[in-house]
């Protein structure tokens, strides 16, 4: 028997093991992708009941709106009748017959309108309903739609009601009630309108809200306006369940598997809500399921054959890829996994070599890489420590010039102080502390050569002093601040340097008064763009050591001066 095949080495074998792969990926692929599909195709139902919903709502309410609209129209041609002015002012008789004429050619005109009725100021009654008069209008003028009606300039719709003076008082209808007015303003009497109740059920028949579904208008007063089941009307509880239902908007009840949208009317200060019943959308989504289960089904099959036929033309092949893997196989010595493919083990030996002394090239890179980054890092210092000294003394030469001893020699302690902390014995870290002390030393040396031209402060926390950053990268700032901003300026200039914490990161603030500059003027690419050679020095160190995202960042504008921010992170490691 073969050393490949020996039967403890059975489920070991790349082919066992790669047909076990394939059948689990073949399974997660199709539980994951059945499961995606089966998730956005029920959300895109979901989406279309929604806005199916949505716009037949809309839709109905438009419709309502626009009925009603035209029922207030009439309601206002009809109140502003010259005819009917001239009769409630009682100098019309002879305009009852024509005015009932009217009035009866406008029901059939709208078979909604149910009845019409004119109520006079002074009681008399004008209408298409038989039996009303004068005994019944002081009772009428007592009713909300009248008492609303008065003083009223637009048309008065109501609620759901019933018509308390027809022959059919049982009856629900809506009322959009206008009052009648002379020439002056004064009220006359008022004009009411009844439209049969069913009128909103005509508007609302092209609704498929589910067979559980309803709808309900409810007005700006939280009172019923149309409802199938009249009870609601009537029954505080069943009124208090509906405005509940307004109170909770546009929603999903998962509960009761049914979707509540609610839509504002115009013209009617009446808000619809729907409420749908989403059983047929149960019932699509179960059978989208089953559909879903049968194609994984087909696919899960369809994976596992493609799986065991790649697997079979795999393994043979392998043996070749490790005998020709051996031709590169010389650079070094490690032991080979012993818990891999039985077949690809001799290959995993070779792979694992070849890795090996990558990674030894990687280090090697590395290493070569964070010395040639030093060598960097230390050019860009020299460039600005000649910087330092010419500048440094030529202040001590002009405050030499006026031979004041005591401030020469002050300013030559100030000067070996400022080289003790630049020198640093050599290392490339400081604490803020040292490197503020070295701010501080610059600063006493260019206060005592530019005396009342020149003032200063600083201002960093405590708790930023412990802090590390590189040398020498806020002086540059101030100096450029002194001779770019304050040294041109006709008065006084002040420099003002502040710290500050901001989550992982330290925020150092130089700010000038001087000449400014128009930082939209200078070419992105010039080393000026950052106020000069010395400054740019500073921002390329700082994104060297800490990386993109910190460095220098210049605001400034003609005569406003200049403020420099420098941002570095938060670090304590110190210089070797």
């Amino acid at each position: 028997m073969k050393q490949g095949f020996k039967p403890r080495h059975w489920f070991r074998r790349f082919g066992v093991q790669l047909s076990l792969f394939f059948l689990g990926t073949g399974l997660a692929v199709v539980l994951l992708l059945g499961g995606t599909v089966y998730f956005f195709a029920a959300k895109l139902l979901m989406d279309e009941t929604v806005s199916k919903t949505r716009d037949l709502l809309e839709m109905s309410g438009a419709n309502i709106s626009t009925y009603i609209a035209r029922v207030k129209g009439s309601s206002n041609v009809f109140a502003g009748d010259p005819a009917l002015r001239q009769y409630l002012a009682g100098n019309g008789q002879q305009l009852q017959g024509d005015l009932l004429a009217r009035i009866y050619a406008m029901l059939e005109s709208d078979p909604n309108l149910k009845s019409i009725v004119v109520v006079s100021k002074d009681g008399r009654i004008l209408s298409n309903e038989a039996g009303l008069d004068m005994s019944v209008s002081e009772d009428m003028m007592k009713e909300d739609w009248y008492m609303e009606s008065i003083h009223n300039t637009m048309p008065v719709l109501t609620g759901a009601r019933m018509q308390g003076f027809s022959a059919n008082k049982n009856d629900w209808v809506i009322s959009v009630s206008t009052e009648i007015t002379d020439a002056r303003g004064e009220n006359l009497g008022v004009l009411l309108m009844d439209m049969d109740y069913s009128v909103i059920e005509e508007h609302l028949r092209s609704l498929d809200l589910g067979e559980e579904g309803y709808v309900f208008l409810l007005n700006d007063r939280g009172a019923p306006v149309y409802h199938r089941d009249t009870s609601y009307f009537s029954d505080p509880d069943k009124l208090a369940e509906l405005q509940q239902t307004l109170a909770a908007g546009n929603s999903y009840d998962k509960a009761q598997n049914c979707l509540t949208y609610h839509t504002d009317i115009e013209n009617t200060g009446w808000t619809m809500v729907g409420v749908v019943s989403l059983d047929t959308l149960r019932m699509l989504k179960q059978q989208l399921f089953q559909a879903v289960l049968l194609t994984g089904a087909l696919l899960f099959g369809a994976v596992l054959l493609l799986g065991v036929l790649f697997t079979r033309r795999l393994a043979a092949p392998m043996a070749d890829l490790e005998r020709g893997m051996r031709e590169i196989e010389k650079l070094a010595q490690i032991s080979v996994r012993s818990n891999s493919f039985y077949e690809v083990e001799l290959l995993a030996g070779n792979y694992n070599r070849m890795i090996h002394r990558i990674r030894a090239l990687m280090d090697e890179i590395s290493a070569k890489e964070k010395i040639l980054r030093q060598a960097e890092l230390n050019t860009l210092f020299s460039q600005i420590n000649p910087h330092f000294l010419y500048n440094t003394l030529d202040t001590i030469v002009w405050m030499a010039e006026f031979n004041d001893s005591a401030k020469v020699i002050a300013l030559t302690k100030s000067l070996a102080a400022f080289f003790r902390l630049s020198l640093n014995g050599g290392r490339e870290l400081v604490t803020v502390a040292d490197e503020l002390e070295h701010v501080r030393q610059y600063l006493y040396i260019q206060k005592a050569r530019y005396e009342e031209k020149l003032s200063y402060e600083i201002c960093v926390p405590a708790a930023l002093l412990d802090y590390t950053l590189p040398k020498i990268v806020l002086q540059p700032i101030v100096e450029n601040s002194i001779y770019h901003g304050v040294k041109p300026l006709d008065g006084p200039g002040r420099i003002t340097v502040t710290g500050r914490e901001e989550g992982e990161r330290l925020i150092f603030t130089i700010t000038d008064n001087g000449v400014g500059f128009d930082p939209a003027a200078v070419p992105p690419n010039s080393p000026s763009r950052l106020g000069g050679v010395g400054l740019r020095n500073v921002d390329e160190r700082l994104k060297l050591y800490y990386g993109a995202g910190c460095g220098i960042t210049v605001r400034s504008a003609p005569g406003k001066g200049c403020t420099v921010c420098l941002t570095v992170k938060k670090r304590t490691e110190r210089s070797p």
